[in-house]
């Protein structure tokens, strides 16, 4: 028995010798003398070991004081936490640390942790009693029913006022220690093994609505020390199709954020999830991480047309459809069943509206390009009866109309102000005539394998560049030709010809809309030779099922003026948020497990 009290107590005071030790060395590694914030690092870690020292060292190890074991516990229950916040802050200043560096300085923390639960154990009352027959003081507070009841304390003292006082505060103080030290546990635990998600957003709609409670696994997704690249090594093939919580990349990700992003998921836990400080510049909340589904591989390259996905590797030059895609990608919710149907907030297209997109499309695919040409070319000579000829350089006919008047949505909501600028303008023949006819020039000599641009996308955006031509050509020569007979302009809308071509105008505006939404171009691009590129190793491309309503990795948070078609000088123009990315497997935080809260819920119709 003896024997046995003397190799407890050797492992006690070993595990306070390590764990001192691991303080003394993290806190030196931490010195530092950048005039920032990472110079808080070392005094942080300084002045708690001093305390932990003063308690286990001297008090405990040193002169055996027993009734310094509860305070000495308290300090090991926060000790790995306040090395952490350490740990984090050393890594917010503006210079950045090294691998190796952050490596030391996590097996330090991991030998405090470590000898910290050991020495916790041991430090319990009843262990402490077993080891050493010595039982200590576990301060508790008073019982207010007993208090209130019997009018007595424990010491058998009449109770006063500054007794419920001192109850009031003991408890308000036990509950914030309580308190802090479940959302640090809760935080690492949610680094490093497993997090309960709130999902935003309709982007993963019909998969996930609005507030349902996502698990994510995150272990074998290779978590991450804060601020650091030390940590568990990723062990998770993805495959298509799995859902993945990630961090976005259309935000800055350096330093300075994810020291704001760290900071916030304290903050949030700490004010139960009533406070988010993870804002952007704007002061709006950030929509990060993101909850996606992974559709695109490392050594593809994609497209997608019409809503259908292609993709093509190094194996095979050709575009193959990705017949998975089909089974969770969702444009039209009204297809949904009612039980689904209860739960979406937003349908952003009716079943009318999708119709007509569709109708849009099938015009598209099956333009007949001979009678295009063909059209056009009347068209340009039936409005050169109405307007002026003159003869411009080409540079001059280009400089009539810049690109950001060239917007189709400027053409469809002022055309009758167009037209009567075209005839009044000198030279107002010339350019019609260009935007009407340059491309047939071109036309023969752009087309590969029966596609402009030898893909599905830049083809079907060169059709519909020339779908825009037509309709605003019958449109201008027929308000050319009731301007020149003096009709009003503001009855022009009762003639049937230019009622129709508005109508198709509209209808071509409303798919540009959501031309974004619809389709990709060639992802990752081909380089400056035509080659193919491909999605890089390590990397992944990721949208949200409900395609209509999902930022992604599709677009860029900032929409630019871009050209329908780069085969034609004088394209119309629009503006697209459309910017692919792939996103590198180190911004995947986790898989998503299961949906957890709902407990039941219709599932979505099968594809």
């Amino acid at each position: 028995m003896f024997l046995c009290y003397i190799n407890l107590m050797k492992k006690i005071n070993f595990f306070i010798a390590a764990n001192l030790i691991f303080a003394v060395l993290f806190s030196l590694i931490n010195i530092c003398f950048n005039p920032d914030i990472s110079c808080l690092a070392f005094i942080i870690s300084l002045v708690f070991t001093g305390f932990m020292i003063y308690f286990l060292g001297i008090n405990i190890y040193k002169k055996k004081l027993s009734e310094k074991v509860f305070c000495a516990k308290k300090f090991l229950q926060y000790e790995a936490y306040i090395y952490l916040i350490a740990f984090i802050i050393r890594r917010a200043g503006l210079k950045e640390t090294g691998f190796i560096f952050d490596l030391i300085s996590v097996i330090f923390w991991l030998g405090i942790f470590i000898s910290g639960l050991f020495l916790q154990k041991y430090f319990n009352p009843k262990n402490y009693k077993v080891i050493t027959g010595i039982t200590i003081t576990d301060f508790k507070n008073e019982s207010f029913v007993k208090m209130f009841s019997k009018g007595k304390t424990r010491n058998g003292k009449k109770v006063s006022g500054i007794d419920y006082l001192k109850w009031l505060g003991f408890e308000i103080v036990d509950w914030g220690d309580a308190l802090v030290q479940a959302v640090f546990m809760l935080f690492l635990f949610q680094i490093f093994f497993f997090q309960l998600y709130k999902i935003p957003s309709e982007s993963m709609v019909p998969e996930y609505m609005i507030n349902d409670r996502v698990a994510v696994s995150k272990l074998t997704s290779g978590p991450k020390f804060p601020l650091s690249d030390v940590g568990i090594p990723c062990f998770k093939k993805y495959h298509r199709g799995d859902i993945v919580v990630l961090r976005n990349p259309h935000y800055i990700i350096n330093r300075e954020s994810e020291v704001k992003t760290v900071v916030s998921q304290i903050v949030h836990m700490l004010t139960f999830t009533l406070v988010n400080t993870n804002l952007d510049e704007n002061g709006n909340i950030k929509a990060d991480p993101l909850v996606k589904r992974i559709t695109g591989l490392e050594g593809e390259q994609l497209m997608m047309q019409d809503g259908i996905l292609y993709s093509r590797t190094k194996d095979s030059d050709e575009f193959k459809v990705v017949q998975e895609d089909a089974k969770w990608a969702s444009y039209n919710l009204n297809d949904e069943n009612e039980a689904v149907k209860r739960y979406i907030r937003d349908f952003r297209v009716s079943d009318e509206i999708y119709e007509e997109l569709c109708f849009v499309e099938k015009q598209r695919n099956n333009l007949d390009m001979n009678f295009a040409k063909q059209r056009c070319n009347e068209l340009a000579v039936e409005f050169s009866k109405y307007a002026d000829n003159f003869e411009l350089s080409d540079n001059e006919l280009l400089e009539i109309f810049n690109s950001s008047e060239m917007q189709e949505a400027l053409f469809t909501k002022f055309y009758d102000n167009y037209i009567q600028r075209l005839l009044s303008l000198k030279g107002g023949a010339g350019w019609f005539k260009k935007f009407m006819t340059e491309w047939i020039l071109s036309y023969d000599q752009l087309s590969e394998n029966g596609l402009i641009g030898n893909n599905l996308y830049d083809d079907a955006n060169y059709k519909l560049n020339i779908m825009f031509k037509l309709t605003l050509g019958e449109l201008f020569v027929k308000c050319a030709e009731l301007s020149h007979k003096m009709i009003p302009a503001e009855t022009w809308n009762d003639d049937s010809v230019v009622s129709q071509n508005k109508m198709l105008l509209r209808l071509l505006h409303n798919y540009m809309c959501v031309m974004d939404l619809r389709n990709m171009p060639v992802f990752p691009e081909n380089d400056e030779n035509g080659n193919p590129c491909y999605i890089p190793e390590g990397c992944y491309f990721m949208m949200g099922d409900n395609r209509f309503n999902s930022f992604d990795m599709r677009h860029t948070n900032k929409e630019f003026l871009a050209k329908l078609t780069e085969y034609d000088n004088y394209s119309l123009t629009y503006y697209s948020s459309m910017k692919p990315m792939y996103v590198p497997e180190k911004l995947i935080l986790g898989s998503a497990v299961f949906r957890f809260w709902p407990l039941t819920r219709a599932v979505r119709n099968a594809r």
